[in-house]
């Protein structure tokens, strides 16, 4: 705990300076009237000794100060690199401190840094002095050449952040000097458009959070008009173009978006510069060229879904659906996300349209690709709205018992889904879901009952019966592959089953959890010894409603004597009883 007189509160006051002389108060060379033989006492606060600094200082002469300062100069470097500054400057000779300056950019962006989490070790570059010497040209008035210096920093900085091995101190001190890059920027000669641009690069470069909103004191100047974001816009335009005109040799606007590294990185890219062109465009007041714009990126990066979300927010929906089938057709087998976030915009449009029927056929889709309790609840509260909850549901639960789905049959080539529908399917089949059916029947198919889903659903639907069915059913079934997974044993639903008929059918409740008890019983260690004890807490209410108490502690007798020579275990079974300790029998060394 501080004490009140810990010296960091006057500190904290103080704005974080420490008061000096704060032993030495008294000898402030004057007579305290109330108390004769003593000295006056002198400033207790910097405020105060702050003041008396400043009378002291007035009050000398012009030769005796410039004396003194000379002195402070000898004795305090960065008094000295003050003058040094304020000289050149003076001058005019602002190439040498913006060469110094570029030095220390050299030499702070040479550094390795990394940072040691386990023993506090490490090398974190120093950006101050660097920010210190572009500060000084700001305040001096020469903001240009700060700007001038703006991208090389930024360019180098980047690149050592990237490089970077730390906690994200590196990221930290560049964020603070480029603040002051961006702050020059803003108040430099230079044109609206370029400065716009510079804010512009520094967001695109920046992959590592650096910048924050450190850009916000340029880029949300309220300042700039439409005809300087046209200028930005047309900049842009002219990079887009220049980018595709270098794009890999044979390839087309129109070709499938590649799924590789560099297309990857290549396109997101793009599309950045895209999302600030479109963004200039609309602030420039050439709105009407934003869909155009998207059309010819959505096919050239595959960058569908701005696209498909604009038109939504335009209430094209017709086109919406055209342009996202076409994405999801290009994106299904390569890029399988990007396909189904169309499929969930389209999804989410026809929900705010209440086309019920639409979305109960999405619902169908994502349940047939990945079955699952929740995916079966929502499909039937769609199909619900839809009004044709009983059949679907009927469809549904027969795909889970013999993996025979409605919409694709169980196994088909591609480009058959649409052959494969049932009769009684209620649903729709949009076009642009069909490539998404084929690309879940192309892959591996089931080879036995979704015993898990069925297992969830009899439960949530509180059916014991059908429970303990389809899990004796799990625990009979040949161990193989499921469905999009690894084989997932009846010891996974074991816990949940026995708990969801421990009422209904107590005895098999018992039989459960025994077989528990008994497969970790035989295992050393103390992991295995709680697990048994989990167990048996959960037997004993079970027992104790057959046949009260006698029987459950009758069980934890048998352990007792079967594994007599296992201290620990009989420490967690002491303590499952709640065996007082005096109780406690002895037990051998």
């Amino acid at each position: 705990m501080t004490r009140e007189d810990d010296p960091r509160w006057e500190q904290l006051k103080n704005g974080g300076r420490t008061a000096e002389f704060d032993e030495d108060d008294e000898l402030a060379g004057e007579t305290n009237d109330a108390t004769p033989g003593r000295l006056r006492a002198g400033p207790r606060t910097l405020a105060g000794w702050d003041e008396k600094i400043r009378q002291h200082i007035f009050a000398k002469g012009r030769e005796e100060l410039a004396e003194l300062v000379w002195l402070l100069t000898q004795r305090f470097d960065e008094l000295r690199d003050e003058f040094r500054e304020r000289i050149l400057l003076g001058e005019g000779d602002v190439d040498r401190l913006v060469a110094q300056a570029r030095k220390e950019l050299n030499c702070v962006t040479a550094q390795d840094a990394w940072r040691n989490g386990w023993t506090g070790e490490g090398n974190i570059p120093d950006y101050g002095k660097l920010r210190h010497r572009l500060e000084r040209l700001v305040e001096l008035g020469h903001p240009d050449a700060v700007a001038h210096l703006g991208p090389e920093i930024l360019q180098r900085g980047m690149d050592q952040v990237g490089q970077s091995r730390d906690e994200g101190e590196t990221a930290a001190e560049l964020g603070d000097c480029l603040r002051v890059v961006f702050d020059a920027v803003a108040k430099s000669s230079w044109t609206a458009a370029k400065r716009l641009l510079f804010a512009i690069d520094a967001q695109l470069q920046d992959d590592y959070g650096v910048i924050d909103d450190a850009t916000a004191a340029i880029l949300n100047d309220q300042q700039y008009s439409p005809s300087d974001w046209s200028a930005v816009a047309d900049e842009l335009a002219r990079r887009l173009s220049a980018r595709r005109s270098t794009k890999r040799k044979g390839a087309e606007d129109d070709d499938e978006p590649g799924e590789g590294d560099d297309d990857f990185s290549r396109n997101y890219q793009r599309g950045q510069i895209g999302n600030w062109f479109t963004t200039a465009l609309t602030r420039a007041g050439r709105g009407e060229e934003v869909l155009a714009i998207y059309e010819r990126e959505a096919r050239a990066t595959g960058s569908y879904e701005r696209l498909v979300k604009h038109l939504i927010d335009q209430e094209r929906g017709d086109d919406a659906v055209r342009w996202a089938g076409e994405g999801i057709a290009k994106t299904a087998g390569k890029l399988p996300g990007i396909a189904a976030k169309l499929a969930g915009q389209l999804c989410e449009s026809a929900r705010s349209r209440k086309q019920w029927d639409v979305v109960a056929a999405h619902a169908a889709q994502l349940f047939f690709a990945r079955p699952s309790r929740d995916g079966f609840a929502e499909l039937l509260a769609a199909a619900d709205r839809a009004g044709c909850k009983e059949p679907v549901r009927r469809l549904a639960q027969h795909f889970l018992e013999t993996c025979t789905s409605p919409i694709g049959g169980s196994a088909g080539k591609r480009g058959e889904a649409r052959r494969h529908i049932s009769a009684d399917w209620p649903l729709p089949m949009a076009d642009y879901l069909i490539p998404l059916v084929e690309t879940r029947q192309s892959a591996r198919t089931p080879t036995q009952p979704h015993f898990e889903v069925l297992i969830d659903i009899a439960i949530a639907e509180q059916r014991p019966a059908d429970v303990l069915h389809w899990y004796d059913l799990m625990c009979g079934a040949r161990q193989g592959p499921a469905y999009g997974s690894a084989w997932i044993g009846p010891d996974y639903r074991a816990d949940s089953v026995a708990e969801a008929v421990a009422k209904s059918h107590p005895e098999r409740a018992m039989a459960i959890y025994r077989k528990q008890v008994e497969q970790n019983l035989p295992q050393a260690s103390v992991g295995a010894y709680e697990t048994v004890a989990r167990y048996l807490r959960k037997l004993k209410p079970i027992m104790q409603s057959i046949g009260g108490e006698q029987g459950w502690k009758q069980s934890i007798d048998e352990i007792r004597l079967r594994y007599r020579n296992r201290p620990r275990l009989m420490e967690i079974l002491d303590g499952l009883e709640e065996r007082p300790i005096l109780a406690k029998p002895k037990r051998r060394g």
